[in-house]
């Protein structure tokens, strides 16, 4: 049985002790703080998947007039809304009160700039829609949340 499963050369190299360091490798550190930074984004996205929404909007123009806040939107968008959908109006949270039933046609009447917040022509038909809360008389835009989704819902569904 004179032929060894190892070279001789490789034996030499392993019995000596003082050659026993030059296998172990440490990492680098720069490793760790990368798959910590991968770990850490990860766990900030299933949070942010679970706990998060994302909502789809529509805009508006809102005026508030003796404390009264209506919203015109267009007739293409009127079928989306219903009572008690959350409003955003210049920081300030409100809900849709109510819809009207008939539109009415943009005229010369509307302000100019209620027509440039809007995104609204002369001749267009709009659906008044009234708001909860009350603001300072003007002209503001309104972002009606159509729907409102969790992120974890793609993947479940």
């Amino acid at each position: 049985m004179e032929n060894p499963i190892f070279r001789k050369k490789s034996l030499e190299r392993i019995s000596s002790p003082e050659q026993l360091n030059n296998y172990i490798k440490v990492s680098n550190p720069s490793v760790w703080m990368l798959l910590a930074a991968i770990i850490a984004l990860l766990a900030g996205v299933c949070v942010w998947g679970v706990f998060g929404h994302m909502d789809t909007t529509l805009t508006a123009a809102a005026v508030a007039e003796s404390g009264a806040v209506t919203c015109y939107v267009r007739e293409a968008d009127y079928a989306s809304l219903q009572t008690g959908m959350t409003v955003y109006i210049d920081g300030a949270e409100g809900t849709i009160k109510e819809t009207a039933r008939t539109p009415i046609a943009v005229t010369e009447a509307f302000d100019a700039y209620a027509l440039h917040v809007g995104g609204l022509q002369e001749g267009e038909w709009v659906y008044p829609v009234l708001l909860s809360g009350s603001l300072p008389d003007g002209i503001y835009t309104a972002e009606i949340v159509v729907e409102s989704i969790s992120p974890v819902s793609f993947l479940l569904n």
